[in-house]
């Protein structure tokens, strides 16, 4: 029985907000040690990505059927069916998601300032993030924002 090829994406029939950065959340570490396999290792489908993680990562074909789906549900990947196989592409670029976690990062773990994380990467004596109330934040700190930003 020959069936059409069909493509899905996370989100499809949902309105997304930005169309060129398809993917949401986070990714686990299982779900990055995919994603690699794909962008580096040229892994199309649930058996390629097995085959290329197996050697360093052992893990279950289901189990790796299971991630692949899920980071198909979260909008990294696009799946098409061929045959009885899916075939995945990544939907966005390993700089775009690295890019994306290191923003992260700097939000969470250095309130915004990435001055904070190269301080912290080169092990010089951390200066203390200041507080700034929320309602006072923007209006201390916007002129230094725009000259930085500028």
């Amino acid at each position: 029985m020959n069936r059409p090829d069909k493509t899905t994406q996370a989100g499809a029939g949902r309105a997304s907000a930005d169309s060129d950065s398809p993917a949401t959340g986070k990714l686990t570490g299982a779900e990055l040690k995919c994603m690699k396999a794909l962008w580096f290792e040229g892994a199309r489908t649930v058996r390629d990505v097995h085959q290329a993680l197996h050697p360093s990562h052992p893990l279950a074909y289901t189990t790796v059927l299971t991630v692949m789906d899920r980071l198909t549900r979260k909008g990294f990947l696009a799946r098409t069916r061929r045959g009885k196989a899916h075939h995945y592409l990544p939907r966005c670029s390993f700089e775009e998601s690295r890019s994306r976690a290191v923003a992260e990062v700097v939000q969470t773990w250095f309130d915004g300032s990435a001055e904070q994380l190269a301080v912290f990467l080169t092990g010089a004596p951390a200066q203390p993030v200041p507080a700034l109330s929320r309602t006072n934040a923007k209006a201390e700190l916007g002129p230094q924002l725009n000259e930085h930003l500028l």
